[in-house]
Order: structure tokens, then C-alpha cells, then sequence
């Protein structure tokens, strides 16, 4: 094995390490919530009949307000996430120039580098993880809320999607079982795909 293939599987194992802890203090987090108060909040995708059920994303002020209370959230930004220094500067779906292979997707509107930086939510944990939401987060089901990126090592770089940073949704699979599935999955030249390192992680 090469030096380069050798210090790429090395931040590899180091980025795997570094999600399977905040996935499990994720984890964690919701079935303290659902202990606790019996139910999950509306903030997670379920179909039904083929089609989605946009009533779903009606409580995601109380998910995000519960979820990262219990991550030991350190600082909250509603908005103007960049300059009021939660997050760095990440690329968005409309600023990437180079996308993995065919990685390069349409839509996913809430990710526009403007949107992150400007509008969408963010908050820092005290392990230096953060979480940035895909718009910004109302009681108004059609910002699509419920989905979010995390940047598992924070501030530190590289700060990319595919990197260090993966884009997810709660999804209801069955009723009552919610699951952590890849949506929106931006992925810049060289990374990895959101469903490649949830695989990792549950080896």
C-alpha cells in the first residue's frame, strides 16, 4: 500500500471514529426523548401510499430544542451561523465545482451555500461537533427541517461533504421505528458517500 493510501485510510478510521460517537450520542439522545415522554416529536420523514407526509416535519422546533439539549449543546445559532462563528464556511449544493463521480445531485435547495450560512440553524456540542439543519427550522412543516448535516470533527478541516461532513434524515421505516437514513447526500471530489459511513459504523 502507498504512503497517500495509507494516510487516507488513516483520516479514514479517524472520521469513522469520530461519527460513530456522535451518531451513538444521537442515538442516545432519542430514546432518552422517547422514554421520557412516550413519542418522538414530528420531525422525521414516513410515507405513506407512495407519498410523503409533510405533517411529519410539524414539531421540529421541539426535536431540534430536545435532541440537542440532550447532546449538551454549547451554542445555538438561528440564523447567521457563519458570521456569529458556529460554523465554517462550507461549500453548497450550488458552489461545489467538483462532485464525486456522478455524486453531483438537483434539488436539495435548503443547502445553497447562502442558506447555510445565512438562514439555516446551527448548533455546536461540547465535543466541538456541530449539526446544521437543511433550512431553517419553523412549526412550518414546508421548510423541510427534519433534515441535517453534521460536521463530525467541528471546525476542524477539512470541512467537507463527504468528508467530515454527511447530510441525514429521521425516517419513520415502520410505525413507531425511527431510523438516521443519508438524504441530500452532497459529496465533493474524494469523499464518501453518507450511506458508505453509516455502513462503517454499524460494522
Amino acid at each position: 500500500m502507498t504512503m497517500p493510501s495509507l494516510i487516507s485510510n488513516y483520516k479514514n478510521k479517524a472520521i469513522d471514529a469520530q461519527f460513530k460517537r456522535v451518531y451513538s450520542n444521537m442515538y442516545n439522545a432519542m430514546k432518552m426523548i422517547e422514554s421520557r415522554d412516550g413519542t418522538f416529536p414530528q420531525c422525521f420523514y414516513t410515507y405513506g401510499k407512495g407519498s410523503l407526509d409533510e405533517q411529519k416535519f410539524s414539531q421540529c422546533i421541539d426535536f431540534y430544542e430536545k435532541i440537542t439539549k440532550e447532546m449538551h449543546v454549547i451554542k445555538i445559532c438561528k440564523g447567521n451561523a457563519y458570521n456569529d462563528g458556529c460554523i465554517p464556511k462550507y461549500q453548497g449544493v450550488n458552489t461545489l465545482k467538483e462532485y464525486e463521480g456522478s455524486a453531483s445531485i438537483t434539488g436539495c435547495a435548503g443547502y445553497t451555500q447562502n442558506k447555510i450560512l445565512n438562514s439555516n440553524w446551527a448548533y455546536v456540542f461540547n465535543d466541538g461537533s456541530i449539526l446544521f439543519t437543511y433550512d431553517a427550522v419553523s412549526n412550518n412543516y414546508n421548510n423541510w427541517s427534519g433534515v441535517f448535516a453534521i460536521d463530525v470533527n467541528g471546525k476542524k478541516p477539512p470541512n467537507k461533504w463527504g468528508y467530515d461532513v454527511f447530510s441525514f434524515a429521521f425516517e419513520e421505516k415502520k410505525p413507531g421505528i425511527i431510523q438516521m437514513t443519508p438524504n441530500c447526500s452532497l459529496i465533493e471530489k474524494g469523499g464518501r458517500t453518507s450511506s458508505n459511513i453509516l455502513t462503517n459504523v454499524s460494522k
